[in-house]
């Protein structure tokens, strides 16, 4: 299961763009002042030795937090200067059902993809397709614990050759027809991000079949080919296009 890093955390309740996180940050910080000098006080008692120590402590703790908060607030503005906004129009809306293809990257788009559907407690239905390897994961077993903890029922098809463009589309399409039986699972949207490129392509070709919506989430990696968390602002809306023109 993916976990946020610490410096993430912390950015969140020092970002002044949150008011209440970044309140509450302020207060726990006064806080742990005043119990670290009712601490020392406890200890050394209110001597004239112990109250210059405690002036000369803090004169030498406040260039390293504001050398935290400087880093942190400069990781903030990288953050928000890498993400991709994704326009509103050309936002899909949240689907009661959704099939989504899931690669083998620890850290991939999956679970963003999943957060944004889950708005609203919109998402109810959710079929994933994956390989054999995926199947056997830690991070499917883990994506699926988290869904149940979400109460999005959800279902994993296998496909016997992430390469086979007929294996993706198949399995694809028993998908989007198991979701056409469901009322709740409907509409329905196909998630092409994850998974190899055959496996989009195939997932492509069943929704246009059967007409279902069709996105991508456009977000960017680091280094390691790590999903950026938040790097994008939505999934982005695909449309058909053939010969210049949008297709129904």
């Amino acid at each position: 299961m993916s976990r946020q890093r610490l410096s993430d955390v912390l950015a969140r309740f020092l970002d002044s763009r949150a008011p209440v996180l970044f309140i509450i940050g302020s207060l726990a910080l006064a806080l742990l002042g005043n119990a670290l000098y009712a601490l020392v006080l406890l200890m050394f008692g209110e001597q004239p030795v112990t109250l210059v120590g405690i002036v000369i402590g803090a004169a030498l703790i406040v260039p390293f937090i504001a050398w935290g908060v400087r880093s942190v607030s400069a990781a903030i503005a990288q953050r928000a200067r890498m993400r991709l906004e994704v326009p509103p129009a050309e936002r899909i809306a949240p689907h009661p059902g959704l099939v989504l293809a899931v690669g083998l990257r620890p850290n991939g788009p999956e679970r963003a993809i999943l957060e944004w559907h889950m708005q609203q407690a919109t998402l109810r239905h959710c079929w994933l397709i994956v390989s054999q390897d995926v199947q056997q994961s830690a991070k499917l077993k883990d994506l699926r614990q988290w869904l149940l903890e979400c109460n999005v029922e959800h279902q994993p098809l296998a496909v016997t050759d992430p390469w086979s463009l007929s294996d993706s589309y198949h399995a694809a399409t028993e998908a989007l027809q198991r979701a056409r039986v469901m009322l709740r699972a409907l509409p329905v949207a196909v998630d092409i991000t994850g998974g190899t490129s055959v496996m989009s392509a195939g997932l492509a070709l069943a929704a246009r079949e059967q007409g279902a919506a069709l996105q991508y989430y456009p977000a960017r990696y680091d280094a390691g080919g790590h999903v950026i968390p938040d790097s994008a602002t939505a999934p982005l809306l695909v449309a058909f296009v053939a010969g210049g023109k949008e297709m129904p």
